[in-house]
């Protein structure tokens, strides 16, 4: 196995450098147009989709910063050492789920301190991988960052895997698995999601995400019934909406909690599956053998 961590936020900092003193939306244009270049190159060796999606997540996390709060910001995120702790977070990974085929990097980005997305639901740090080579980590030092980049970069380790073994490439904006040309559903999104949690909370049991519970109350029959019907959807939109909630019929994080306690469900009901195995699964086989729709629906 071999994972590389780039501390991009160094580039950043030196084009952040570069922009003070000019006024701010030359400051900003000037910021956005060094990333871009910059994210483009490093990404280079990966499809062309992957690559405009890891600029527009790079620009897009970036927001519009001042150039010398963001500097700042990078002084204090350097100060906490955040090469070590995901160089950490990474061999710990791999004691529990080896996977020597994997060759990725792990790109570490200043986010958006203006993002309360970024600073107050997610602590810090936020990450997405581009298939099995890149894990894109944006970061903002807000306080437990530290303790919430070791979580992060545990939870997308287990997506390295899971696409390694289930490679998918985008086609028309929609993820397609490459060896069916199937569409990503929104059973995939659940257990891969679900799996990823489960995996993060053996590894580092002392942290609890708020996502991983579930929030719906007297709602969880209702909640799961809009969920359910829509198990075969393929519209990213349409899956974001479940995976993240709206705020109105879908409650937040519902999809991370349907999906880690499905995942949860598969393990109780198959004492002595490991995790590698378990990764190993399609994700109707995960579903399916899980029981979690037969209790669901004996409720209603």
């Amino acid at each position: 196995m071999s994972i590389a961590v780039i501390p991009a936020y160094k580039v950043i900092a030196k084009s952040a450098r570069q922009a003070l003193g000019l006024p701010f939306e030359e400051a900003v244009d000037k910021l956005e147009q060094g990333l871009r270049s910059y994210i483009r190159d490093l990404l280079s060796n990966l499809h062309s989709s992957f690559i405009d999606l890891g600029e527009r997540s790079a620009v897009s996390q970036l927001g519009d910063p001042n150039p010398k709060e963001l500097l700042e910001a990078v002084s204090d995120l350097e100060s906490g050492a955040p090469r070590d702790i995901v160089e950490d977070a990474l061999a710990l990974c791999a004691k529990h789920l080896p996977c020597p085929d994997l060759d990725a990097r792990v790109v570490l980005l200043p986010g958006d301190g203006n993002s309360t997305v970024l600073v107050n639901k997610l602590n810090g740090a936020l990450g997405f991988s581009l298939g099995a080579q890149v894990m894109m980590v944006f970061l903002w030092p807000t306080e437990g960052w530290q303790t919430w980049l070791r979580h992060t970069v545990t939870h997308e380790y287990a997506h390295l895997v899971r696409n390694l073994l289930f490679p998918r490439g985008l086609s028309g904006g929609r993820l397609i698995y490459l060896r069916t040309q199937e569409p990503e559903t929104l059973l995939d999104a659940l257990i891969a999601e679900g799996l990823a949690d489960t995996f993060a909370s053996q590894v580092l049991p002392d942290i609890e995400p708020l996502w991983t519970k579930a929030p719906f109350d007297s709602r969880e029959a209702v909640v799961w019934r809009r969920v359910h019907r829509r198990l075969g959807v393929s519209d990213p939109i349409e899956i974001r909406r479940i995976l993240f909630g709206d705020n109105d019929r879908i409650p937040q994080w519902a999809g991370y909690s349907f999906g880690y306690r499905i995942v949860g469900s598969f393990l109780e009901a198959n004492p002595g599956t490991d995790l590698t195995g378990l990764m190993d699964l399609p994700a109707k086989a995960i579903y399916e053998g899980s029981g979690f729709q037969a209790r669901q629906e004996s409720a209603f």
